[in-house]
């Protein structure tokens, strides 16, 4: 080889890596080959310079078919909607045939958007190809001193070290970004979900609904009645064995990168304030009884997608592709699964974003921007919160009011159990033959029979086939009004309905009798 064009190879390499920022995706010294990349706007420049010498056209062509699969290899790191591929030969001489149409601008394999573009820098045409390059590169031209054979050699050794010395500073940069601190508060975090878990179990069961309310779940009723803190102490509860494994080991993996990334401080402020915006957004659109970190850990989602706005470059090197991929799994997942909280993790995400912003990376500064997110998380905060209070027909859910006042009845709080149904009543307008029901009942208990004869009748008007109601409202006909006919009229309805009810057989039997 020689040094001359040694020379002008290590000076491109060192003059767009030292000044121009930029990086190194693979140096091969030994093939006297480096690749670059700079990304800018979603447009990406890719800079290959290749120190070869080749005779004749067909060489040339046979690089071309390597370059075009190593462009493969390299399309899969590197981003950007657009990728522009830049083919730089450094060589005394050129080819002695035809070869110019190796240097036509042509399409990127593989994509539709993208080039590759081909530079011969040879001695006769080394200034000029060097100009087109940078315009190219939409840099400023350059025109490189030719200094002695010797001072070239020593000037050669000098350049390699400022690359080394660059890329070895770069690598110092990266590590920085990912090990600024360590792992402690999402070990805490993960030991007081689990401990909090195994008390739920302890108490009545994690999939208990009214265990789950008792011990602070988001249950929208409460909150509408003061109980603010259910959005906060819910992050701290889960739902079933399958809900907490799944979700200590997304906190597990995401926790202990955001917080090595961001410090154990910023780490905290990103989780609570991701689960208190995706709680108030469940709070705001879901009706369902809710429970789980899950907002929290889209808020470490949110904080990872910060970090790629910030480090683009390193993101998509790195773990950005996975992390987008997986974050698309898991929402696509949310929408088709219908019992999946998809305010919380909506509202998790965009609060770990804003939450990410407002903290920032430790040593960066950007006082505008962390204003801005400051009162974005502010204004989220109320808004969501105000919106929910005064929606209040988003939050009773028939079924689920029903449920948790047969608990109440079940407890001996009857009057609590008819207040819940009353209300649910006023703001439901489907399903609410379940409410009436257990409305009944609670009556039932206080030995207000008119009021329950009401609330049966009315049930089995929404609903002609509500067995229950029409086994309640046979044993109220017959015990309390002593009213036979009615009572066979109804207890015989369940037959109807459920010809296997052995205890209606019997009470019809018994009543026949002794009629």
């Amino acid at each position: 080889m020689y040094i001359e064009e040694s020379y002008y190879f290590w000076r491109l390499a060192a003059d767009l890596i030292v000044n121009h920022d930029y990086e190194i995706l693979q140096m091969l010294e030994d093939k006297h080959e480096v690749w670059l990349e700079q990304r800018i706007k979603g447009k990406t420049n890719v800079v290959r310079l290749s120190h070869k010498m080749f005779d004749w056209s067909n060489q040339l062509k046979q690089d071309q078919t390597v370059l075009d699969e190593n462009i493969k290899r390299v399309l899969k790191v590197v981003g950007g909607r657009q990728v522009h591929v830049h083919n730089v030969y450094i060589a005394k001489y050129p080819p002695v045939d035809d070869w110019n149409e190796w240097k036509d601008t042509r399409s990127l394999p593989g994509r539709k958007k993208g080039t590759v573009q081909t530079f011969y820098i040879d001695e006769q045409s080394r200034e000029l190809e060097i100009n087109q390059l940078y315009r190219s590169l939409q840099l400023k031209e350059k025109n490189f001193p030719a200094p002695s054979e010797f001072e070239m050699e020593q000037m050669v050794e000098y350049l390699k070290q400022s690359i080394r010395n660059n890329h070895t500073k770069k690598q110092q940069q990266r590590e920085q970004v990912f090990f600024y601190g360590k792992p402690l508060f999402t070990y805490v975090l993960i030991v007081i979900n689990l401990l909090l878990f195994g008390w739920l179990e302890y108490q009545g069961g994690s999939t208990n609904t009214y265990t789950l309310i008792q011990y602070g779940a988001k249950y929208n009723p409460a909150i509408i009645d003061g109980e603010w803190w259910r959005i906060v102490f819910s992050m701290f509860l889960h739902i079933g064995f399958f809900h907490i494994m799944l979700n200590m080991l997304a906190l597990y993996v995401l926790g202990t990168a955001v917080e090595r990334m961001f410090g154990s401080i910023r780490f905290i402020v990103i989780y609570f304030i991701g689960g208190i915006i995706g709680g108030l957004a469940s709070f705001a659109f879901t009706p369902n009884v809710a429970a789980g970190a899950s907002g929290a850990i889209y808020g470490l989602f949110g904080a990872l997608l910060f970090f790629g706005t910030v480090y683009k470059t390193l993101f998509f090197r790195t773990i950005g592709t996975n992390v987008i991929i997986i974050l698309i799994l898991n929402i696509v997942f949310s929408i088709m699964v219908p019992q999946v909280d998809n305010g919380a993790h909506l509202g998790g995400l965009v609060g770990g974003f804003l939450a990410s912003s407002l903290v920032h990376f430790p040593n960066k500064r950007e006082v505008g921007k962390q204003l801005v997110s400051f009162l974005l998380i502010i204004a989220l905060t109320i808004g969501l919160g105000w919106y929910g209070y005064n929606h209040d027909s988003n939050h009773y859910d028939a079924r689920l009011q029903a449920d948790v006042a047969t608990n109440y009845i079940q407890q001996n709080k009857f009057q609590k159990a008819i207040d819940l149904t009353t209300t649910a009543l006023n703001h439901t307008n489907s399903e609410q033959s379940s409410l009436y029901f257990v409305r009944g009942n609670g009556y039932v208990q206080l030995n207000k029979y008119d009021l329950a004869k009401e609330d049966y009748l009315q049930a089995i008007k929404l609903d002609p086939n509500f067995v229950e109601a029409h086994q309640n409202l046979s044993v109220l006909y017959y015990n309390v009004e002593q009213n036979e006919t009615k009572a066979l009229e109804h207890a015989k309805r369940v037959l109807e309905l459920d010809s296997d009810n052995k205890e209606m057989k019997e009470f019809i039997q018994s009543v026949e009798e002794n009629g």
